[in-house]
Parts: structure tokens; C-alpha cells; sequence
């Protein structure tokens, strides 16, 4: 999961359940992110294989009515996002992508291809310079430094986290919340933090309950809000999982097809993609 500036993962937010309605007026191929800046949701399109590049990835730019426009094209599969002095980057493959908002033109590449990850996935950030990025594909998460001279260095953990997929960071506390999408095809993927001010990092899990996690976000009262496709069909749910005492909370009623990287717009709803169906959902 991704935020807004610096901002929305640390939101407090009050939300029941409802019904969920398509916002997207023009259909998607595979929308796997959305995020908000000024207004309008800058969704990512992988184009359908995660992990091939075949230039058929798509940021699409769409007003809260659903009328969707090309911001950038020719990528290969872009996922999360973040936006920093008015540049969205972006996940791609084994890229990080950065792309100016005035005008839809890329002036940032990074190229992690080093790591031997076809599969960069999540973005948060970690401060005003940096973000931290998870590897699905090989289970770890890195710290990357933007500006003019940009570099990586993995975060190291004692226990790897099996597809890790979705981030938030709380600054404060200095943890890291993390899910993943689990192993082999196997919904085993968990939700915890990684303390990073402790000597040896570690991944602690708050839940036993495990899934295909994809996006998690941070509220200000404790919560976390994370998304599970449950299954590779119309079965997705969106979860709120109270950090003080492992209870966990659908909130979502009718079920979802391939619940990625959500977020949360000013007014507490969800806006999500319904990545294997090609929409955006809202409730």
C-alpha cells in the first residue's frame, strides 16, 4: 500500500461495511494500485503478466467520476506508487520509475535488476528521500534513496516474509508493517512489523490468520487494513486487523475479484482495484 505524501497511512478513519460500486468508466486489463494526489487516482496497470517486460504496462490518471485518461505508457508492469515534489514513482518489474505529474513525462530510473527481482512490488515511504520497496519474488524489502545520485540497500531480517507484498511504515515507532502474498501459490502469507530501531530485525506476525495478502495501510487509532484475495476468484476481502489485540474485522460485503493495492481517500472510503476483472471498486 502506498500514501499520499507522508500523510494517509496515518489517517484515522471510521469505517462500516457497504456495498461497493465500479468508479471506472473505461475498462482496465489488470489495475493493480491506486493512489490519490489533487484530486484524481493515478491507478497502475501491469497489463496483465506481473512480471514480463512487454511494454504494455499503463498509469492511468481518472477523476472521481470515473473518466480515465493515459498519464504514462510503454512501461512493463507497474505496481505500487508514491509521490514526492510532485513525481510519482512507481514499481516495474525490476525498475523503480519516477514520472512528473505536470506532464506524464519519466525523469527518474532506477534500476534494481541486482537483486535478482522481477517483482518489485510495494511502495511507502520512509521519509522525504527515501522509500521502502518489497521484493515479492525473493521475500525481502529494500530502502531506496531518490534524488540525483539514487542507491538500495536490502533491509535485513532474521526470518523472511514469505512474498512480501504490502508496506506502511509508522514513523514514530519506527515499524515497519508488512503482508505477503504467501509461497508457491500457497495463501500463507502473514501481516506483521519489523522493528527497526532493534538491534536484530526480525518479523513479528500479529496474526495467526494467514492469506494472499496484497495492500496494507495504517491507521491512526492502531488499525491496520489490509487486503487478501483469498483465492485466484470473485472471493477477495478487505480486513481491518486491531494491532493492540490480533482481532480481525471484514469490512467489505460482497467479495472482490483480486483485491491489490488499495487506498483511502479523505472521506474514509476504500478505493481498490478488482485487479483480475480489470475495474476499480469503491465502498
Amino acid at each position: 500500500m502506498k500514501a499520499t505524501a507522508l500523510l494517509l497511512p496515518l489517517l484515522g478513519i471510521a469505517i462500516a461495511a457497504h456495498t461497493q460500486t465500479r468508479i471506472n468508466k473505461t475498462p482496465m486489463k489488470a489495475p493493480e494500485s491506486v493512489i490519490i494526489h489533487d484530486g484524481y487516482y493515478y491507478i497502475s496497470d501491469t497489463g496483465g503478466d506481473p512480471t514480463k517486460k512487454d511494454g504494455d504496462g499503463v498509469i492511468y490518471k481518472m477523476t472521481p467520476q470515473g473518466d480515465v485518461t493515459v498519464f504514462a505508457d510503454s512501461l512493463d508492469s507497474p505496481k505500487g506508487s508514491a509521490i514526492f515534489r510532485n513525481i510519482l514513482y512507481v514499481t516495474d518489474v525490476d525498475h523503480i520509475r519516477g514520472y512528473d505529474l505536470r506532464n506524464g513525462k519519466q525523469v527518474f530510473n532506477l534500476d534494481m535488476s541486482a537483486t535478482g527481482s522481477v517483482l518489485l512490488n510495494d511502495i511507502t515511504p520512509r521519509d522525504e528521500n527515501s522509500i521502502f520497496v518489497s521484493a515479492t519474488d525473493i521475500n525481502k524489502i529494500y530502502i531506496v534513496q531518490l534524488g540525483n545520485t539514487p542507491s538500495f540497500e536490502e533491509v535485513k531480517i532474521s526470518n523472511p516474509i514469505r512474498g512480501a507484498n504490502g508496506l506502511a511504515y509508522d514513523s514514530k515507532r519506527q515499524r515497519l508493517y508488512a503482508c505477503g502474498f504467501g509461497s508457491l501459490g500457497t495463501p500463507d502469507g502473514q501481516i506483521g512489523y519489523i522493528d527497526l530501531s532493534a538491534p536484530e530485525k526480525k518479523f513479528v506476525p500479529l496474526t495467526t490468520r494467514t492469506g494472499y495478502y496484497d495492500g496494507i495501510t495504517l491507521t491512526k487509532n492502531n488499525k491496520l487494513i489490509i487486503s487478501d484475495w483469498v483465492a485466484f476468484e470473485k472471493k477477495g476481502v478487505i480486513i481491518e486487523l486491531d494491532i493492540n489485540n490480533g482481532k480481525v474485522v471484514t469490512l467489505n460485503k460482497e467479495p472482490i475479484s483480486g483485491p491489490a493495492d488499495f487506498t483511502i481517500d479523505k472521506s474514509g472510503k476504500i478505493i481498490t482495484p478488482a485487479m483480475m476483472e480489470g475495474n476499480v471498486m469503491r465502498f
